[in-house]
């Protein structure tokens, strides 16, 4: 062993500084290393037959490549896990271990499991580490995808391509959180295991149902040797155990002294046989017999007089006089018996923190939280050691020794004695409050002295701040206070809602900085969110929404960097902003906002420049599935649209996204070729790939359906006027039944209640059907209602959705939208739309949405009244073609379609939205000195000219005409379109809105005389308000501003243009194509004559360094949102809505940027102040 070890640390020396950066910064889970803890292994001499049988397994290349030790609770697994990979490490054959444990969140995680072992084999092997590293470089993300992309990337393809032979312990499966009916990770290592013959996979677990089911799966059943622990002779088992108990207990004679003679062999008689083949039980026993303070003799004595218990067997199977329950009952009324009964709510209390926390906690957090001295938590938990894992470093954190003692403490038929039953709903409310007190207390501004500026991954000593700033009961309360008022049996009280209130209006922002540092910012829209569900509706709960919007709209920069919550998560809140009222004083922007900033929330939570043709949400509301048509789909968080997974299958387009009810799975359905993909949600494995039988060119997929177990699944199909309903078995592919439908099928098809549903219309009525996914038998009339008279019977499929239990139909007709309410046989909407499409109703039928294309599209949200559906907000979504789906709650409605994607929410109970984006870019021209602004949307007639000092507007002036470009300088100001320039004095203060004085106050109008097109090109005037650039016809022409004639032309050398620019002296003129090549001319005028000539410009002798959308002084705008100062130091983060989409939707001038998207409801101008 001691050689080994030697050898390993040699290794992990050979690892290069750059290569230790990447394996320390991958995401792993702490402390799953068979070295770190204080696991324990066999005691030598004990379990002799089992562990060199499993060795023996190990150098056998023509056994099994996968071993399982099967064992019920207390037979000892981990215990032998623990010997196997010590063993195995002494001779050099061990590659890598995990060792879970539902104590902590990481090692309970399935998805950590392979990211960590695969650390674990590049530290340990050069070759692993040679492919793992530039792997890791490339695709940091790796370590968030589904655990089949995780295994087959990270552990199969290095394993394979570096030939190692190696053996992998994985201990204690069953204590992962796992929603899958067949262990994941089973049906994952089932998949692959086949592709790495060298290598071997010793696993220990409960058989649990879906443990049993993951080792029954076809290609691991045959891969796998099976051992059952329990199942070992038991006279073997008790002469394991009495060997334990005699070390154990002579030991502690040894040590103590005057204990001769014990204990007696009748003694360890009858402790074998109370142990009845459980190690568990010997071990908490001579734990209990070794208190410091007491005698042993007199500890067993106690113990061996208590009476048997027959019954309760620790949800065990064996013997029912030695129950484990007898042995916690004993070793808790010893423990306590003579205290003082006013003593007893603390060890409650004591006993709740270190059975409910979500992760475990040390005596002094313990104390903490609950308001004692870690002097009094000490001996409490002293008292109990024998059924805790306690440490000589009291800061370091308490377990129970094993989980069936936290299983018997909350069981009020097992924990018979109230005295020291541990309640879950007082004691979770008990450690929420003392969260909440906590943070109130504690919490403040920059708590980890952070340097302006920066990202967290660029604050080299943060984990070494954190440690000295946050102390492990505040980073804990900040993490996991939420997790006690989510709990379901957690009573909300007042003081509840009052410390909740306290918290966030005096709090919230600095919570968020220690989140964020801790590599946790999601862990805040999980918390707000469970107040909103969680209170009812109070100025808490409306403080909380603001909070949530707040959050969500500055994830990306709040996950990303503390300091920037201050530089620009709050001074980009709106001015109506609660949070923004709340904390404002606290901001400290690097560039102020001079015009732009709304005064409300958007809408929309999150937008990214992201395009999909189809999406689906999950039942459950925490996922969406994305595509963009192609053979990549992503699955994404539903809050942040951030990044989950990706799923990917050769060839193919995608063309419509289901999930099963219980969101294991996920059906896609492609064309060229046909398939019907379903997929393992939690592993990423392709469960089947379907190509459905006689289909031709006529034949379209219309909707498909999961039933409610997952393991059948409906698809309607639609062939000219015909409509069939066909079910498949998932696994299999198997077609199973067919259900010819008669009518047009309208909404698709449903689980509802186990079965199939569907609605037809027909002979003028809308008819419910319900059908078994495994029946044979044709569908069953549910219910039948008359349609209106004007329904349009002779278009097929003419609506675009049905809600089933309210019987609403939405359909559209000669350019309106109609909802008919069918059961009372009324209309609840009659509105004019114009090629409206998308329809969709929330799940409760509050909410109706569609989409309409004109130019601009437009998605429209209606809103439920007493006397019908009511205009909620329309959004702007550009040109671009865009769909919608609503969440299964109701609550959020995904915009998707070609770029930007948007979330949005459909009520707020802080803000009731009637929004509409306005439409068309903006263009904005600041004055030479930097004092002025000229803001117009593009075609439209209003101007306003802005003061940049106080940001407040000077002048809005109604032009009368279409603008389609605009210049001020001092006190001049210049419109232009294309048949006419217009030149005002602008005054000295005040606002002109009468089109007709601004034209009669106008210095001069000119028309503009240019032979070609008249339609839309783009425009430029010079800084000295002389001169007029045109691009029209693929040439370039210089008018005149006072006379508006043309003064020259000249043909352009690459085509059509953006737009044309003058530089800051007036003498050239420079464009750019819509594909980023460059021109410009020159403007020479004849000092004689007055003629004036343009000269082409070389493109490589004349740079392009000066267009209005690159900084003249250095600032950058990265594709990221970062705006960078010319040091390269963060300045400000920009939302996605208003970053920029191309170079030309912004405008740079000095210190001054305008941003010009054309989704923003107001050009936004900003000044960088480094």
């Amino acid at each position: 062993m001691a050689q080994q070890t030697v050898m390993y640390e040699q290794a992990r020396k050979l690892i290069n500084p750059a290569e230790a950066s990447v394996l320390n910064n991958f995401r792993c889970a702490q402390g799953s290393e068979y070295r770190h803890g204080d696991r324990t292994g066999c005691l030598k001499g004990t379990r002799t037959a089992v562990l060199d049988g499993i060795e023996l397994w190990t150098r056998d290349i023509d056994k099994p490549p996968v071993y399982w030790l099967n064992g019920l609770a207390g037979t000892g697994k981990s215990t032998i896990a623990q010997t196997i990979a010590e063993r195995i490490f002494a001779d050099g054959r061990l590659g890598a271990s995990f060792f879970c444990s539902r104590d902590f969140e990481d090692r309970r995680n399935l998805h950590f499991i392979f990211p960590t072992l695969a650390v674990q084999l590049a530290r340990r092997y050069t070759e692993f580490r040679s492919i793992f590293v530039p792997l890791v470089r490339s695709d940091p993300a790796i370590a968030h995808e589904s655990l089949y992309n995780q295994m087959i990337k990270l552990i199969v393809k290095p394993l394979e391509k570096s030939s190692i032979s190696t053996v992998i312990v994985i201990d204690a499966l069953d204590e992962c959180k796992d929603e899958e009916p067949a262990s994941a990770i089973l049906t994952v290592l089932g998949q692959l295991v086949s592709e790495i013959p060298k290598v071997k996979f010793f696993l220990t677990g409960r058989p649990e149902p879906r443990i049993r089911e993951g080792f029954r799966i076809p290609l691991l059943a045959e891969a796998t040797d099976v051992f059952v622990l329990h199942e070992v002779e038991s006279s073997r088992v008790d002469s394991d155990i009495q060997l334990f108990f005699r070390h154990g207990l002579l030991g502690i004679a040894g040590r103590r002294g005057g204990l001769d003679g014990w204990p007696t062999k009748e003694q360890l008689d009858v402790l074998c046989e109370r142990a009845a083949g459980l190690f568990v039980y010997a071990v908490a026993t001579v734990k209990f017999v070794d208190h410091r303070n007491n005698n042993p003799k007199k500890q067993l004595d106690r113990l061996l007089q208590l009476p048997k218990s027959t019954v309760h067997e620790g949800k065990t199977k064996f013997k029912l006089n030695t129950t484990l329950d007898s042995l916690y009952a004993s070793i808790l009324q010893e423990a306590f018996d003579d205290n003082d009964p006013e003593d007893d709510p603390k060890v409650r209390s004591v006993l709740g923190a270190v059975i409910l926390a979500a992760n475990p906690l040390s005596p002094p957090t313990i104390g903490t939280l609950l308001g004692f001295d870690t002097e009094d938590v000490l001996p409490l938990l002293s008292s109990i050691h024998s059924l805790l894992t306690l440490q000589e470093d009291i800061n370091q954190p308490v377990r129970p020794f094993h989980k069936s003692f936290p299983d018997f403490i909350v069981d009020p038929t097992r924990c018979i004695n109230e005295r020291f039953r541990v309640s879950p709903p007082s004691h979770h409310l008990e450690l929420l409050v003392g969260c909440l007190n906590l943070m109130n207390r504690t919490l403040e501004k920059n708590a980890f002295k952070l340097p302006d500026a920066v990202t967290n991954s660029e604050v080299p000593d943060l984990r070494e701040r954190t440690e000295r700033y946050i102390d492990s009961a505040l980073q804990y309360a900040c993490k996991s206070w939420h997790k006690h008022l989510a709990d379901e049996y957690t009573v909300r009280t007042p003081e509840i809602t009052s410390a909740l209130h306290r918290f966030l209006e005096n709090k919230f922002v600095f919570w968020l900085e220690v989140l964020s540092v801790l590599g946790a910012a999601r862990e805040a829209i999980d918390a707000l969110d469970v107040v909103t569900k969680c209170l009812e509706a109070s100025p808490t709960v409306e403080l909380a929404n603001d909070c949530f919007r707040f959050v969500t709209g500055s994830f990306e920069v709040i996950e990303e960097s503390a300091p920037h919550i201050y530089h620009s998560a709050l001074p980009l809140s709106p001015q109506m902003s609660m949070v923004r009222k709340l904390y404002g004083s606290h901001a400290n922007p690097m560039a102020r906002i001079v015009h732009g900033l709304p005064d409300s929330w958007d809408p929309a939570i999150v937008t990214m420049e992201y395009s999909c043709s189809t999406a689906a949400w999950s039942p459950c509301g925490r996922f969406i599935a994305t595509s963009d048509g192609g053979s990549r789909i992503e699955i994404l968080d539903a809050v942040t649209l951030k990044r989950f997974t990706i799923l990917e299958f050769p060839g193919g387009r995608t063309e419509k996204l289901v999930f099963s009810p219980n969101t294991r799975l996920l059906m896609s359905f492609s064309t060229s070729p046909e398939k019907l993909i379903s997929w393992d949600l939690q592993t990423g494995v392709m469960v089947s790939a379907i190509s459905p039988e006689q289909w031709d060119d006529d034949t379209e997929c219309d909707s498909v359906t999961y039933s409610a177990c997952g393991t059948i699944f409906g698809v309607l199909i639609h062939r000219l006027d015909t409509f069939t309903i066909r079910t498949y078995s998932v696994h299999s592919g198997t077609h199973t039944h067919s259900h010819p439908v008669e009518g047009n099928v309208v909404g698709g098809i449903r689980t509802h209640d186990g079965c199939l549903r569907f609605a037809t219309i027909k002979s003028g009525s809308i008819t419910t059907w319900e059908v078994g996914f495994a029946s044979r038998n044709p569908p069953t009339e549910i219910e039948s209602l008359p349609l209106p008279d004007n329904f349009p019977h002779d278009s097929y499929q003419p609506l675009g959705s049905f809600h089933p239990t309210l019987s609403r139909l939405a359909f559209t007709h000669s350019e309106r939208i109609f909802v008919w309410d069918a059961r009372h046989s009324k209309f609840l909407l009659n509105e004019r739309a114009e090629y409206p499409y998308g329809t969709s109703f929330s799940p409760d039928g509050r909410f109706l949405a569609y989409v309409c294309q004109p130019e601009p599209v437009q998605i429209y949200l209606w809103k439920e009244s007493p006397t019908g559906y009511i205009l909620h907000w329309e959004v702007d979504c550009g040109i671009a073609r865009h769909d919608l789906l609503m969440s299964p709650n109701g609550e959020s409605i995904l915009i998707f379609g070609e770029t930007p994607t948007q979330l949005s929410r459909t009520m707020d109970s802080v803000t009731s939205f009637s929004h509409k984006q306005a439409q068309g870019m903006f263009n904005v021209e600041f004055s030479p000195d930097e004092m002025l602004a000229a803001i117009v949307r593009f075609g439209y007639n209003t101007i306003t000219v802005l003061d940049l000092k106080p940001g407040d507007p000077l002048s809005i002036i109604d032009t009368g005409m279409e603008i389609y470009g605009q210049r001020v300088a001092g006190s001049t100001f210049v419109a232009v379109n294309h048949e006419s320039v217009v030149t005002w004095n602008l005054p000295a203060q005040g606002h002109i809105l009468d089109p007709k004085a601004n034209v009669k106050n106008s210095i001069r109008t000119a028309t503009i005389s240019c032979p070609g097109s008249r339609l839309f090109s783009p425009v430029s005037i010079s800084p000295d308000l002389h001169r007029i650039a045109i691009v029209r016809d693929t040439s370039l022409h210089l008018h005149d501003v006072p006379t508006g004639r043309c003064l020259v032309s000249a043909p352009t050398r690459r085509g059509d243009f953006r737009r044309p620019w003058f530089t800051s002296d007036g003498c050239q003129v420079r464009c750019i194509t819509y594909e980023g090549e460059a021109d410009g001319f020159t403007i020479v005028e004849d000092s004689e004559s007055g003629l004036i000539k343009l000269e082409h410009l070389g493109p490589t002798n004349q740079p392009l360094n000066t267009p209005p959308w690159l900084s003249s002084r250095g600032y950058q705008i990265m594709d990221d949102g970062w705006i960078l100062g010319v040091s390269g130091k963060r300045l400000l983060w920009l939302p996605p809505l208003w970053r920029p989409s191309d170079a030309t939707c912004r405008v740079w001038s000095g210190r001054f940027l305008a941003l010009l998207h054309r989704q923003l409801p107001e050009a936004v101008i900003l000044e960088l102040e480094e």
